[in-house]
C-alpha cells in the first residue's frame, strides 16, 4: 500500500513539475506574440529552434550527470576545443568523416579525464570539473594562439560541413533533427537500459546502489564518457554553423545546461529527473532569450534572467528535500 502511495506521489509530482513548464511555456509564447509580431514568424520559429538545439544536446547529457548525483562545469570549454580541433583537422585536408571522429574522441577524453579523476583521485565533482574547463578553454586559445580556424571545404563531397550547422531538411534545421536523435537514444538509455536504471540507483543512495553489486566507478567513468561525447557532437556543430573553430565559443553552455536540468526538475542530491521535462525547459529558455533579443534586451539582461531561474529552481530543489526528509 505504501509502495503504491509513494508511486502516486511521484507521479504527481512529475505531472506538476511538467505542467509548471508547460504553463511558463504558454505564458512567454502569448508575453513575446504581444511584444513583437517577428517572434512567431516561421523564419524566427526556426531561429529559436536552432539556437536551442546544440544547448539540448549538450543538456541531455547533463541530465545523466546530474541524476547522478554528479556535476559537470567543462561543458562549454570541450564545445570550443572540440570546435578548434574539428577545425584544424579539415583545414589540413582532412576527411568529414575522420574530423566527426577527432571531435568526438576529444570529447570522449575530457570525459574520461573527469571521470577517473572523481572515481580513482577522489576529487570533487565541482572542482573537477572547473579545473577541466580551464584547462581545455585555455589549450583552445593556446592551439592556434587566439586565432579563429576557418573551415572550407576542399573535397567533392555533399553535403559540405556547413550542412551539419547550418542545412535545412524538410523545413527544419539539421541540428533540431541532430537533437530529436539524441533525445530518443538518451530516453532509451536512462529508461529502457540496465545502465539507465544504475544510474537513478546511484544518485538515489550510493551506499545502497554499492550494496546491490553495482559498480559504481564504473558507471560514473561512463556517465562522464557519455556528456563528453554528446557536448563534442555539439561542438562539431557549432563549428559547422560558424564556418570555424573559435577558442570563444560555447561559453555559458555549462550554465545554461545546468539551469536547464534543474528547472526540469531533477534535484542536484541525485535520483531525480526527466529527460521531457530537461527539454521542455531548454525550449522555455530558449523562448526567454529569443524574446529579449527581439524586444532589444541585451544579453546581460538574458543572464540576470537565467541566473535567477537557477537560482528559483535550486531553491525549490532544497525546499522540496527539505519536506521530504
Amino acid at each position: 500500500m505504501d509502495s503504491n502511495q509513494n508511486r502516486i506521489s511521484i507521479v504527481g509530482e512529475n505531472i506538476k513539475e511538467r505542467l509548471g513548464l508547460i504553463i511558463s511555456l504558454i505564458a512567454l509564447i502569448v508575453i513575446f506574440s504581444f511584444l513583437s509580431p517577428v517572434f512567431l514568424t516561421p523564419d524566427n520559429i526556426s531561429n529559436l529552434l536552432l539556437s536551442s538545439s546544440l544547448v539540448g544536446i549538450v543538456s541531455c547529457g547533463m541530465t545523466f550527470v546530474i541524476i547522478s548525483g554528479g556535476f559537470d562545469l567543462s561543458v562549454g570549454g570541450n564545445v570550443a576545443f572540440t570546435g578548434v580541433i574539428v577545425a584544424s583537422v579539415l583545414a589540413n585536408g582532412f576527411s568529414q568523416g575522420f574530423a566527426f571522429f577527432a571531435g568526438l574522441l576529444v570529447g570522449a577524453a575530457i570525459g574520461a579525464f573527469n571521470g577517473l579523476s572523481i572515481t580513482k583521485l577522489g576529487i570533487n565533482p565541482f572542482i573537477t570539473t572547473l579545473s577541466t574547463m580551464i584547462i581545455v578553454r585555455a589549450l583552445a586559445y593556446i592551439y592556434n594562439r587566439g586565432l579563429s580556424i576557418g573551415i572550407y571545404d576542399t573535397l567533392p563531397v555533399f553535403p559540405d560541413f556547413g550542412f551539419w550547422g547550418r542545412g535545412i531538411v524538410l523545413g527544419i534545421p539539421v541540428p533540431v533533427w541532430m537533437l530529436i536523435l539524441v533525445i530518443v537514444a538518451v530516453y532509451i538509455l536512462l529508461n529502457k537500459t540496465v545502465i539507465g536504471r544504475e544510474i537513478y540507483a546511484i544518485g538515489g543512495n550510493e551506499e545502497a546502489a554499492k550494496v546491490c553489486g553495482i559498480n559504481i566507478d564504473k558507471v560514473k567513468i561512463i556517465i562522464y564518457i557519455l556528456i563528453g561525447v554528446l557536448t563534442s557532437f555539439a561542438g562539431i556543430l557549432l563549428a559547422s554553423r560558424l564556418t570555424a573553430g573559435i577558442a570563444g565559443a560555447g561559453s555559458g553552455y555549462e550554465f545554461q545546461a545546468i539551469t536547464a536540468v534543474i528547472l526540469g526538475g531533477a534535484s542536484l542530491s541525485g535520483g531525480k529527473g526527466k529527460l521531457e521535462n530537461t527539454i521542455l525547459a531548454v525550449v522555455v529558455l530558449g523562448i526567454l532569450g529569443n524574446g529579449f533579443v527581439l524586444v532589444g534586451l541585451s544579453s546581460w539582461h538574458q543572464d540576470v534572467a537565467r541566473g535567477a531561474l537557477l537560482l528559483l529552481s535550486v531553491g525549490i530543489d532544497q525546499i522540496r528535500q527539505r519536506k521530504a526528509a
